[in-house]
């Protein structure tokens, strides 16, 4: 696994190519170990203190992923309050996409939250869900593009250190090259597998890394959940990112939005940019 230098805001050409190659590197301490206390702190908090899991949260192996009810009723990620948006708005992490996606203007969205609790039961295997990949091309789309106007770069913040076995999150280097050749060889490839999401068993590798480490994805990088076997909750906040002229219109969660005072209060300048805020 590639492990950039940390050493300034942009990438070396070697850990560009390293993205590329893989499909995925870990930039580490993007957050400082006072940013980690605050940011694990709130997600701790979203934890109910009865222990009354709601129900319109996904639970699965011991993986909780908080939601909140929006307009409608409809489920939305939980970036509503104040305390963990500035995670979308991180300099360096932008600095890091925009060269990834060969852009600066670029929009940010998901702010989703993972809790992976200890779970000794079920099968030995690593995973705890399918094989799949959170592409940004719509299902009536037949076919991917693989231009840097299609790229979509994410991840996950690590919020606790990740150990071998700790949940951490499986990948398959070079699987995006692989995703793209075998779609691109058979009509209506962006529709194999039930459309990415139920791809056939690979050989992974878990990608570690300590508190306040980010891992970075290809958008067609074949990826899962995984077991946590270890005592300690593995906390992670998710995080995508792709250019303003995407290729296909982009995410509908990115983009101008209406925001509250407490929200507006915590985005930086580049952050109200990149949450569509004010203009590029």
């Amino acid at each position: 696994m590639a492990t950039v230098t940390g050493e300034g805001t942009a990438l070396r050409p070697d850990e560009v190519e390293a993205f590329f190659r893989d499909g995925y590197i870990l930039v580490p301490s993007v957050l400082s170990a006072g940013e980690v206390e605050v940011y694990s702190r709130a997600v701790l908090d979203m934890m109910p203190r009865d222990l009354s899991v709601p129900g319109e949260w996904n639970a699965n192996a011991g993986r909780f992923k908080p939601y909140r009810r929006g307009a409608g009723g409809v489920l939305d990620d939980c970036i509503d309050g104040p305390d963990l948006l500035p995670l979308l708005c991180n300099e360096r992490l932008y600095q890091v996409a925009a060269q990834l996606l060969g852009s600066p203007c670029l929009r940010v969205f998901d702010g989703s939250v993972g809790v992976t609790m200890r779970n000794m039961s079920g099968p030995d295997h690593a995973l705890s869900q399918n094989l799949h990949i959170d592409c940004s091309v719509p299902k009536d789309v037949d076919q991917f593009l693989g231009t840097p106007e299609e790229l979509q770069v994410g991840g996950c913040y690590y919020l606790t250190d990740v150990e071998p076995g700790g949940g951490g999150i499986h990948v398959v280097p070079g699987g995006h090259r692989r995703v793209l050749e075998e779609s691109a060889s058979r009509p209506g490839g962006r529709h194999l597998y039930d459309d990415w999401k139920r791809l056939p068993p690979m050989e992974t590798v878990e990608v570690t890394g300590r508190a306040g480490d980010f891992a970075v994805l290809h958008h067609l990088m074949p990826h899962a959940a995984s077991h946590n076997r270890l005592p300690r909750a593995r906390l992670a906040y998710f995080v995508r990112y792709i250019r303003c002229d995407h290729a296909h219109g982009g995410d509908p969660k990115s983009g101008p939005r209406r925001y509250n005072d407490a929200q507006l209060a915590v985005m930086s300048p580049l952050g109200r940019k990149l949450l569509g805020v004010e203009p590029w």
